[in-house]
C-alpha cells in the first residue's frame, strides 16, 4: 500500500467517527448542548479525539516505514492533485452556501456547524477519492 493511500485511510479513520458522533449529537440531542461552553467543550473533545487518533496512526506509520523510502512519484502526485481538485469544488460550493446563502435565514451555531460539516465533508471526499484511485488503478490518476 502506498504511503499516500495509508495517510488517506488514516485521515478517514480519524475524521469520520468522531465528527459523525458530534453531528449526531447536534441533530439528535440538541437539548444536551444548550450553553456556549457546552458546545465548545463538545467540539474540543471531538477535535482532541481526532488529533489523538491521527497522531497515534501517524507515529505508528513513521515507526513502521522507518526503513522504507517514502517518495511520491508522478502517479501519487496526479492522484493527490485530482482528489484535491474535486474536494476543492465541494468546499467552494459548501462555503458559498454557508457564507452567502445561510446568513439570510440562519445564525450562530447553525452556520458554525454547517461550515464545520463542509470542512469534514471536503476532507473525507478528498481522502476517499485518493483511496478510490489506488483501488481502481492507474487510469484514475489522469
Amino acid at each position: 500500500m502506498s504511503p499516500l493511500e495509508k495517510r488517506a485511510w488514516l485521515n478517514i479513520c480519524s475524521v469520520v467517527p468522531p465528527y459523525l458522533v458530534y453531528f449526531a449529537i447536534q441533530i439528535a440531542f440538541p437539548h444536551l448542548l444548550t450553553t456556549f461552553m457546552d458546545r465548545i467543550i463538545c467540539l474540543a473533545v471531538v477535535g482532541t479525539v481526532h488529533a489523538l487518533v491521527y497522531l497515534g496512526g501517524w507515529l505508528m506509520f513513521r515507526h513502521t516505514e522507518r526503513s522504507e523510502a517514502v517518495f511520491a512519484d508522478d502517479r501519487d502526485r496526479a492522484i493527490e492533485a485530482r482528489a484535491t481538485r474535486i474536494a476543492y469544488f465541494v468546499m467552494l460550493t459548501a462555503m458559498i452556501l454557508v457564507g452567502v446563502v445561510m446568513p439570510f435565514d440562519a445564525a450562530g451555531w447553525e452556520i458554525t456547524n454547517a461550515a464545520l460539516f463542509s470542512i469534514v465533508l471536503t476532507e473525507t471526499i478528498c481522502n476517499v477519492m485518493i483511496v478510490r484511485a489506488y483501488r481502481r488503478g492507474p487510469r484514475f490518476a489522469h
